[in-house]
């Protein structure tokens, strides 16, 4: 594929979403962070990708809402969307060219005393590296993984689908941060587990239970 020129590829897209009545700001977040993607893998023809990582650059939280807008990205001529049937390998996505042609020095969208050389990738700074982080978001394939490992541990497979469900329910999050590593969540959360069954087997000391097995009628008119 041809050098792709960020700048103008990004301002093309951008004027052709303010022209189009039916794009969202969904719909420009989910775009954008396919482009993130894209430039960082330096632009190839097409690009492999993990839906629960677009979805945590595009703060997208419902699966359904991230298929619909992805459905209308394609339909709108944005984008191509090549689904995949296996579980092991990313669906394919191959963003449409909005640039202007290659040989253009400067991008026309701004006055000429505003105008920089144009730039075929993004200087990479703290933005790009926090976004290199969610891109490394990492968590289970399925809830059989999860059984596994728990199984590994000597922890029961209820335990493993209790610790799953709950955190694909919260999209694989921590304090509102994506998850790096799930086996180190899972251990933590067999610790807690192992703490609470702690403090529910512990039984305090009764203050009213009678330890001497003394007689409590007792008749003080009886000699000693």
């Amino acid at each position: 594929m041809s050098d792709v020129n960020y700048i103008s590829q990004l301002n093309g897209v951008l004027r052709k979403f303010a022209d189009d009545e039916n794009i969202s700001s969904s719909h420009r977040s989910l775009y954008l962070a396919f482009f993130e993607i894209w430039n960082q893998k330096r632009f190839p023809k097409t690009i492999r990708i993990n839906s629960k990582q677009v979805m945590a650059l595009a703060k997208i939280r419902s699966r359904t809402t991230y298929h619909k807008l992805l459905r209308d990205l394609n339909n709108w001529g944005y984008l191509q969307y090549r689904p995949t049937t296996s579980p092991h390998m990313g669906s394919l996505i191959e963003l449409f060219r909005f640039d202007t042609p290659s040989d253009q020095k400067m991008d026309n969208t701004y006055p000429v005393s505003e105008q920089v050389p144009v730039q075929k990738l993004v200087p990479f700074n703290k933005h790009d590296k926090h976004n290199i982080n969610l891109l490394q978001t990492f968590c289970p394939k399925n809830e059989q993984v999860v059984i596994a490992y728990f199984k590994k541990e000597r922890r029961s497979s209820k335990e493993a689908k209790k610790f799953y469900n709950f955190y694909e329910s919260i999209g694989w999050k921590l304090n509102g941060h994506p998850i790096t590593n799930w086996q180190a969540c899972a251990r933590n959360w067999m610790l807690k587990a192992d703490e609470i069954k702690k403090d529910q087997n512990f039984k305090p000391v009764s203050a009213n239970k009678d330890y001497l097995h003394t007689t409590k009628d007792k008749d003080y008119g009886q000699p000693l």
